[in-house]
């Protein structure tokens, strides 16, 4: 039966569906859980959803927010890494509810993965539809997507987009010249927006372990391969044009965000890591084939600032890759014949070391020993940092990768196939299915005020103005740092005891100065009760320093940024430059798709 069904392309389509179907139902209960209630970090990004509607509705499809009103008194919105106002989440709460569309999103980027997954196998490294299944079923399954976006981590979705990119910047285009290149070049161009994708939809924490992990892949392509210089040259040549595209049309982000970081540097916290590589391989495989249920973080972990939740250790691929990788090493070390005379040539012992090399990048950052922390700590961006724990997404896409390549390779394992693959899969759902799943179903964010917020302004069409500073209190006088918070925004205030890691996990980055609860018309010390946000970014065009607030004679500038509209301002010379590169990068990308679509369909004729 099974046999039979493989054997026909669509019946490849039709498991790889009811795959992707099965994912969501198993996870898409905990958005909302049981108890209608959605993961802690929900409370950050779903009102960033419903401020991202609010801009939209009064200023269109083609502004670009760069501040926002809603949180911390008034912030830079843009600058901020973590905001994703140029995301698919966003763009869909243009047409449906916030909540509906953090499912849409799940179910959306969890297809995109298991398919590009599936391709890069087939069509890159010519594996069988079989294998391909096995290799989009283990992606899919990652338990990096699937637990940081209960969470609440939806930034991380891109992360999807990996095999995307990988079979972009390795395929081989045979046919006329010109077609060719015309291929080999819009490669290169959607792996260039699908880059700086990544980086405007906010996953800038993951967008350098990401980019590591592609090149992973091409040195994988061909290592053991003949034209190993040739295939590992052309692949890093498109890799660099790509990420210069990527740099070009999301400049505009970068420059405002680096801005924002020189004002914010956030070194004040510790570094954590695990002493004892043998312990941190333990780790690593511990969270790797079982995911992070049941791990004593606090006893592995060491020079914490923070608690780590169980989504922070949450890599899961299943037993799978590991139980394939030391089968075929035990029944044949070396696959095919004359494999290890191959693999000795100069050309594939120096892939093999970059290889090595690339892999021992999340050893190195998560090993802990004092002079090591006091060296990690003085290097530029890693040492703002709160942990390097995340950068195990490396290991993800290299070990299914890994596992798949083996299965196909090893003579004694490839007979197999079939029963193999079927197999895993149902131990992988199996393992899914079985997994406690407890902290994430007592998890306690309730989107009701912002979808009753959402619904009130969709009947309305037009948001509340930010009238008021808020704080909210225990009843006793003392503060209640509530999980929703940053729901504020709903009642048109601005919560300035906000939750925002920019300005530290306790805020201790944020310069209150005269700010109070009250209307943001009131005036303390000469100055409105808002702050500022282009004094975040641009203190010296401005006259003014970080966190300062609007004055006097710039009340209708206030006005206009409380009402979710653009104020006046000026931006930094090297702003103007980054506005200007993206702006005419985008103009570009427009124009070479719109060549590139006639050229295909004039060729096609």
């Amino acid at each position: 039966m099974i046999r039979v069904l493989l054997h026909k392309k669509w019946g490849f389509t039709l498991v790889g569906w009811l795959l992707i179907s099965f994912h969501f139902v198993l996870f898409s209960q905990f958005l909302p859980n049981a108890q209608g209630k959605l993961g802690h970090d929900y409370s950050y990004n779903l009102p960033m959803l419903l401020d991202g509607f609010y801009w939209y509705l009064n200023n269109g499809l083609f502004s670009v927010p760069w501040f926002t009103p809603s949180f911390c008194g008034g912030m830079p919105l843009l600058a901020n890494p973590a905001a994703f106002y140029f995301s698919v989440s966003q763009f869909l709460t243009f047409l449906v509810d916030p909540l509906t569309s953090v499912r849409w999103t799940f179910f959306l980027f969890a297809a995109l993965g298991f398919w590009g997954f599936f391709l890069l196998l087939t069509r890159i490294f010519a594996t069988s539809r079989v294998i391909g299944l096995l290799g989009g079923t283990l992606f899919l399954f990652n338990g990096l997507y699937t637990y940081r976006f209960i969470i609440g981590h939806m930034e991380f979705h891109s992360f999807m987009l990996i095999p995307w990119l990988a079979w972009l910047l390795l395929r081989e285009n045979q046919g006329e010249a010109l077609l060719d290149r015309m291929k080999a070049t819009t490669g290169v161009v959607i792996s260039g927006v699908l880059i700086a994708y990544m980086f405007m939809s906010g996953m800038t924490q993951l967008l350098i372990p990401s980019l590591i992990t592609v090149i992973l892949m091409g040195l994988v392509r061909a290592y053991g391969d003949q034209e190993a210089g040739r295939l590992v040259s052309r692949f890093l040549i498109c890799f660099g044009l790509a990420v210069l595209l990527s740099l070009a049309l999301s400049g505009v982000k970068l420059v405002a965000a680096l801005s924002f970081l020189e004002n914010f540097q956030r070194d004040s916290y510790r570094l954590p890591g695990v002493p004892g590589l043998g312990s941190l391989l333990v780790l690593i495989f511990r969270v790797l084939a079982l995911g992070g249920g049941g791990v004593d973080a606090a006893g592995i972990v060491v020079n914490n600032e923070f608690p780590l939740g169980r989504h922070e250790l949450e890599y899961g691929l299943s037993v799978i890759p590991f139980m394939l990788i030391i089968q075929a090493f035990v029944l044949s070390p070396f696959g095919r014949p004359g494999t290890l005379r191959k693999l000795l040539q100069p050309v594939h012992l120096v892939l093999l070391s970059l290889i090595l090399l690339l892999l021992f990048i999340p050893l190195g950052l998560n090993y802990y020993s004092p002079d090591w922390n006091h060296f990690l700590k003085s290097v530029p961006l890693i040492k703002s940092l709160s942990n390097f724990l995340r950068w195990f997404i490396i290991y993800i896409p290299f070990f299914i990768l890994l596992s798949c390549l083996v299965l196909e390779k090893n003579i004694y394992l490839n007979k197999f196939q079939l029963p193999i693959v079927v197999v895993s899969i149902i131990i992988i759902l199996g393992q899914n299915l079985m997994t406690e799943k407890g902290f994430y179903d007592v998890q306690g964010y309730d989107p009701g005020l912002v979808l009753a917020g959402y619904s009130r302004i969709e009947g309305a069409g037009k948001p509340p103005v930010i009238k008021n500073l808020t704080i909210p209190m225990n009843g006793v006088g003392g503060t209640n740092l509530i999980k929703n918070r940053n729901d504020a925004l709903v009642f048109g205030n601005s919560q300035l005891h906000c939750y925002e890691p920019m300005f530290g996990y306790k805020l201790e980055f944020l310069p209150f100065k005269t700010s109070h609860p009250g209307p943001v018309l009131s005036m303390d010390a000469g100055v409105f009760n808002m702050k500022n946000p282009a004094c975040y970014l641009y203190p010296n065009e401005n006259q003014c320093r970080p966190g300062d607030h609007f004055q006097l004679d710039q009340r209708s500038e206030l006005e206009h940024f409380v009402s979710f509209r653009p104020f006046s301002h000026r931006i930094s010379t090297r702003q103007k430059v980054a506005n200007l590169m993206s702006l005419f990068s985008l103009i570009g990308v427009l124009i070479f798709g719109v060549i590139t679509s006639w050229f295909l369909i004039r060729h096609k004729k």
